[in-house]
């Protein structure tokens, strides 16, 4: 039944005064919340506490985490410490238990004095470990993450030898006998061996850090960091032995193996966590927001959308935060398939689900964009004035008497879209229901230039005048807010102006709050009743995957019958409730739907005449409305897999079983996937996009790039040094620069080590600690090292000063006490690791802290109880020298950033850019390509590739705040500009999802007639679309001007032909199969819909094509000027100014 319907209001009045609970009826009330003024983490909790209420409640720990949360945010707390209750829940606690018991264990390992002389003198390793690489994810994570490190330290330790080995070679003087008190004075330090063993130090450097850099984030990334310490601590101690000290690797691998097996046996016995389980966390936090979205959208349906309150930032809020979850969900996912767990369902069953939930989450954004489309205060094209004539390209249309109103609305009001033809007026049939009297006054009465007095047809002329000469002042307005300072000059004039006449004259309409108001109450009416069942069905999908593994362990609950029987009731639920979302669909697309052709519907009369007040609204209102109805339809359809997935696990799936991965899936990783910290790590590659195929990133169909110097190799001997050409070259890439930079830094900071005089007084002090600081600070950029700095420099100090109270209380005045010791870690470490994990903070510094806090613990404990020949001492001696050793090495790797070759976050940001740009133009040429041949294959190659670019837009907002770190005297930073231009690709990345699954609904006459009515197959627009994304690419890796004028704006070629509603032009020859004469029939054909839906979003990307291109210009600049070309006005030879008829050569054409 169609929910009550309140009078839509057309605001005049402030909102101060405005009582919106009289727009709400009392039965609505109680169907819905507030949508004003409530945050969305209101409405996630009652959506989670909704789902909890159909949740098992066979774990009762988990069932109250929600309830304690909401207790203790009830505490005021400043914003710093907030993050505290909201992660003191027992599910967040777990791995955090599981973190402090295995560094607890591996300090009870490091004090007992047996195993403690069995690890060495670097026994410490074991708890510094226990932090850098805790097991708090889940089995099979921490396995994966665990081996590699071991190989990867392995790896360091195997190079270390074969260098030793060459340098025994060179060694003059071989003492096997030599005392240890003789060997750290330094004694034996040749020249030849040292050199060959900075030299490996520098290649192995170079090597691990190359792979750090190369890889980024993932589990490469500790076991790079350990196997530079590996390389590091041996080579610059075994470079004092006068002999091959071959074992001396072991003294790292040890600790590292030893924390290694405690935290497999922990990950196993305490709190165990499986991938599934992980990833069925990630996945309730996708489907929590949704459901907030899709209740938001019913309440904002009800609003009255031209209120001065109204807004849809929640809607967008709710949204976003679903997509924020996708990465960490297609982290988890890239798990399942190693993962080892006893449960009814198979980690892989759960693929299925991932792939339905990105496409989910696409469809609610699509929804979303219905409200952006409506917004009058929606951001217009940016206007750049001309510095020599700030008056208005525009030529205003003298207002004139009309006989009657459909001239001009043929004539000046073209849907937005398409720019076509607007309806022209038809009397409404006695059958078209009307806008409430309510709203008609308000209409009558307002005074603002959008609230035309549609009754009034004689000040119809005048008021639309009126409107276009108020259209053109704000623009003009906004052209002379947004000028440049005196130091730049003007860019973008071209494009502004030919903006300029498009907005005034074809994107306006003097009716439009009309439409628009009764335009939303009619699809209202069509949606509430669907917009219900999805929020159901969304509420019992969150249910179903948080009680998904409750019949794994529970074996010994109740009889074989009552099993089966509550399952097969359980299976029922989800079979009645897909009967009713799809009854409920099927009325939607036979019959609710069709309420928006309600305006329309008077064309097809017979009896309508030209003379009637009311017009038939502009087709763009129509398209709008169609916009919402095909992302809800294909939501729906979406919820309808996701039961019919349901059903299929339940049905298939009813007795637990142990599920073992297949051998070739085991520890597969690529460079493209996203991996655990791709949300946190700092140091990525601009050119590549992880979690989307490289295959991908230079996809353009047959289009491949040549070699502009050579012809292709025609023989072996070409081939070879082709390849070899080619390897020399991406030498020079910035992530072996980088490496090489770092290697270089290595080996300066390891020269007191590596001489007679510093050798015992480097060694006595521990100068490797400055040696991989140093190493491990530098960046590729400059402002990531400065950062890395300023966040290494605070958080040593700080964990220096904990890990000295955490020894002397352990001690008190004595030389140490391993039962004191291991209390106090176990009263602090919880505390810890709860920091360690949660923390909100720069992951290094919060690392760094602890880090700091057990190398002063390990460190002083070790030299109290080992036979050590130097040592830095114990407590505040070691903290002290930590820390200046610290601040020699991150101020080494600053000073060093700033050495060429040098790199920085700005031309990060820009590359960057240049990258999704580049990789948009790949994915925008793919989808036409689909659309075209229209084959039934898989786009989930595409999809994956859009949210990918999205997820690297989004870190890159995280990554430039160390912006502020790179000091340079040319000027401030453009932030605002970057920022602009990263905006305009996310909408693009956002409008080509939207684009992908409309092209892949249409039948191929429809796909067809979409690709020409868009120009889509018309090579000659095609050509300035690539064209323009290849100048907006080029421009910004390169950091060169733009041309003056350019293919853009592109949206005056497209608006070329005006269709109107039409399908196929009245002029074109061919009508493809599809009826050329409108009819009632095709408004109400599906694919009709589809096909505006794609008309609407092909416009959306040219305009934001448009719109990159200026904002490119304001950050290059433009190049190439030519007097004249562009301006509405040119000089006689007399001197004399005379109007130019047109502005657009290609319009005098037509």
């Amino acid at each position: 039944m169609t929910p009550s319907r309140p009078q839509v209001r057309i605001q005049t009045d402030p909102p101060e005064i405005l009582n919106k609970s009289s727009s709400i009826t009392e039965a609505e009330r109680s169907q819905r919340q507030p949508s004003h003024g409530q945050s969305n983490e209101g409405r996630d909790e009652r959506a989670a506490s909704e789902i909890e209420k159909n949740t098992d409640v066979s774990e009762p720990s988990d069932r109250t985490d929600e309830k304690q949360l909401v207790v203790r945010q009830k505490i005021k707390l400043p914003q710093s410490l907030r993050w505290i209750p909201a992660n003191s829940t027992w599910s967040k606690w777990k791995p955090v238990i599981r973190s402090a018991l295995a560094a607890w264990i591996a300090v009870v390992v490091f004090v007992i004095p047996r195993t403690e002389n069995i690890l060495g003198q670097a026994a410490f390793l074991i708890i510094i470990a226990s932090f850098l690489s805790p097991p708090s994810d889940p089995f099979m994570a921490v396995l994966e993450r665990e081996i590699i490190v071991l190989v990867f330290v392995a790896l360091g330790w195997a190079w270390v030898c074969l260098g030793l080995m060459f340098a025994s070679l060179a060694r003059t003087q071989t003492v096997p006998n030599a005392s240890i008190g003789t060997i750290i004075t330094g004694e034996y330090i040749e020249a030849g061996p040292t050199v060959i063993m900075g030299i490996f130090l520098f290649i192995g450097s170079v090597f691990f850090l190359y792979i750090k850099a190369r890889l980024g984030p993932g589990p490469f990334l500790p076991a790079s960091v350990f196997g530079c310490i590996c390389v590091d601590i041996s080579l610059t101690t075994a470079v004092l032995f006068p002999y091959p000290y071959y074992k001396i690797g072991q003294i790292i691998i040890l600790p590292l193996a030893f924390h290694s097996a405690i935290s497999l046996v922990i990950s196993i016995l305490v709190f165990p966590q499986s991938v599934s389980a992980l990833f069925t966390t990630y996945l309730q936090g996708v489907v929590a927001p949704l459901t907030t979205a899709i209740s938001l959208h019913r309440s904002h349906l009800l609003e009255d959308v031209t209120s001065s309150v109204f807004s849809h930032t929640q809607i967008t809020d709710a949204t976003n935060k679903a997509e924020n979850a996708l990465p960490m969900l297609a982290v988890a996912a890239r798990l399942l398939r190693v993962d080892i767990v006893y449960a009814r369902f198979a980690p892989t069953d759960y693929n299925e689900l991932h792939a339905l939930m990105r496409k989910l989450t696409a469809r609610v954004h699509g929804m979303g964009v219905y409200y952006t489309l409506i917004d009058p205060t929606r951001e217009r094209f940016p206007v750049t004035p001309a510095a020599s004539r700030p008056a208005t390209p525009v030529r205003s249309r003298p207002p004139s008497p009309r006989p009657d109103r459909r001239s001009s609305v043929a004539t000046e009001e073209k849907h937005a879209p398409s720019a076509d033809q607007e309806l022209r007026d038809r009397k409404p049939s006695r059958h078209r229901r009307p806008l409430s009297s309510h709203v008609r006054s308000h209409l009558a009465s307002s005074t603002s230039p959008l609230h035309s007095h549609r009754p009034h047809k004689h000040s119809h002329s005048h008021s639309h005048h009126a409107h276009n000469t108020l259209l053109h002042s704000s623009l003009l307005h906004l052209a002379l807010s947004r000028a440049p300072k005196r130091s730049e000059t003007a860019v973008g004039v071209f494009e502004s102006q030919k903006y300029l006449n498009l907005e005034a004259i074809h994107l306006s309409h003097p009716d439009s709050a009309f439409f628009t108001a009764r335009a939303m109450e009619l699809l209202s009416d069509s949606c509430q009743d669907l917009l219900s069942v999805c929020e159901e069905v969304l509420v019992i999908s969150g249910a179903w995957i948080g009680n998904g593994r409750k019949f794994s362990f529970d074996f010994w609950r109740g009889r074989h019958e009552d099993k089966a029987q509550i399952h097969k009731n359980e299976v029922q639920k989800y079979e009645d409730l897909l009967e009713k979302l799809t009854r409920e669909l099927d009325e939607f697309t036979t019959k609710k739907r069709l309420t928006v052709l309600d305006p329309y519907r008077p064309m097809f009369d017979r009896n309508y005449g030209a003379s009637s007040d009311d017009e038939v609204p502009p087709h763009r209102y129509l398209f709008h409305c169609y916009v919402y109805q095909y992302h809800l339809l294909q939501f729906s359809v979406g919820l309808q897999d996701m039961l019919k997935e349901i059903i299929r696990l339940e049905t298939k799936r009813k007795k637990p079983r142990l599920w073992f991965p297949s051998l070739p899936k085991l520890f597969t990783w690529t460079t493209w996937e996203p991996s655990e910290t791709i949300e946190r790590d700092d140091d990525e590659d601009p050119e590549m996009i992880p979690g989307m195929n490289p295959a991908w990133m230079t996809d353009l169909g047959k289009a491949v790039k040549r070699d502009p110097d050579a012809l292709p190799p025609r023989n072996a001997l070409e081939i070879a040094m082709n390849w070899i050409y080619r390897a020399a070259i991406g030498i020079g890439g910035g992530n072996v620069l980088f490496a090489l930079k770092a290697g270089a830094l290595t080996v300066i900071l390891s020269i007191p080590s590596f001489l007679k005089g510093s050798a015992e007084f480097a060694y006595a002090n521990k100068f490797v600690w400055a040696i991989f600081m140093g190493q491990l600070t530098l960046a590729r950029f400059r402002g990531d090292t400065t950062f890395g700095l300023v966040a290494r420099l605070i958080s040593t100090f700080a964990g220096g000063l904990i890990g000295t109270a955490m020894w002397y209380i352990s001690t008190g005045n004595s030389r140490g006490n391993p039962y004191g010791l291991a209390a106090v870690c176990a009263v602090c470490y919880p505390s810890f690791f709860f920091a360690r994990l949660y923390w909100p903070i720069p992951p290094m510094t919060n690392l760094i802290i602890w880090v700091t806090a057990a190398l002063v613990m390990g460190y002083s404990y070790a030299d109290t109880h080992l036979a050590v020949f130097s040592s830095p001492g114990w407590g505040i001696d070691v903290a002290w020298r930590r820390f200046v050793l610290v601040a020699v090495g991150v101020l080494a790797a600053g000073i060093f950033s700033l050495l060429p070759p040098s790199r920085t976050i700005r031309s990060y940001q820009r590359r960057t850019l240049a990258t999704t740009t580049a990789e948009l133009g790949s994915i925008y040429c793919s989808v036409v390509s689909y659309a075209n041949s229209h084959v039934d294959k898989d786009n989930t190659n595409i999809l994956q590739s859009l949210l990918a670019i999205r997820s690297k837009l989004k870190r890159s907002l995280v990554l430039k705040e160390n912006v502020i770190y790179e000091f340079s005297l040319r000027g401030k930073w453009p932030a605002e500009r970057y920022h602009k231009i990263l905006e305009i690709q996310m909408q693009i990345a956002y409008q080509l999802c939207h684009l992908m699954s409309i092209v892949h609904h249409l039948e191929p006459v429809w796909a067809y007639a979409f690709l020409r009515r868009t120009r889509m197959l018309d090579s000659d627009f095609q050509g300035d679309v690539l064209a323009v994304i290849s100048l907006i690419s080029n421009a910004l890796c390169t950091g060169s001007p733009l041309p003056q004028i350019t293919p853009c704006p592109l949206l005056d070629r497209f608006m070329i032909r005006h269709h109107g509603l039409n399908v196929v032009h009245e002029e074109s020859e061919d009508s493809y199969g599809l009826p050329r004469m409108l009819t009632v029939e095709t408004l109400e054909n599906l694919q009709y819909l589809t096909f505006c839906v794609g008309v609407s979003t092909a416009f959306g990307i040219i305009t934001r094509l448009d719109r990159l291109m200026v904002a490119v210009k304001e950050l290059v600049g433009e190049q190439y000027h030519i007097d004249g070309v562009g301006m509405g006005y040119h000089r006689t030879w007399t001197g004399g100014e005379v109007a130019s008829p047109t502005t657009s050569v290609r319009a005098t054409e037509v």
